[in-house]
């Protein structure tokens, strides 16, 4: 059956995020049909995912243009079966582009295998 990986995301990205990575964002979140110049190719989306282990067992996600930073916000809390580490190089593509997260450090992922005891917090800052 296999072991699920949570991902709970939340950012604002830079106002400059190239349109091709806002439309790969959007086909992931199920806003759009698949773009001709899709940038997030691995085989599970790390957005779209559910398994009953977790307290969220349908994915929640949702992606918004602000009007008053000018930039697209992503916020997402899905799991998937996280074999080939999708989670894991969907948050290093999408780094380079998010401008904010939470807190000082500017925190934007927790990531969480259902047999972990204490998930692992993902920052842009690390001072």
């Amino acid at each position: 059956m296999g072991m699920y990986t949570e991902l709970i995301f939340g950012a604002e990205l830079k106002s400059d995020t190239p349109i091709d990575v806002i439309n790969t964002l959007k086909y992931l979140v199920g806003d759009i049909e698949e773009p001709d110049n899709l940038l997030y190719t691995e085989q599970r989306n790390p957005l779209m995912g559910g398994s009953y282990y977790f307290g969220v067992n349908t994915a929640v996600t949702k992606m918004y243009f602000d009007k008053i930073s000018n930039a697209w916000v992503l916020s997402s809390r899905a799991n998937i079966k996280n074999y080939g580490s999708e989670i894991e190089k969907f948050l290093e593509w999408i780094k380079p582009f998010i401008d904010s997260g939470s807190g000082y450090k500017e925190m934007y992922a927790i990531v969480i295998y259902e047999e972990d005891e204490t998930p692992t917090l993902y920052y842009l800052h690390d001072d």
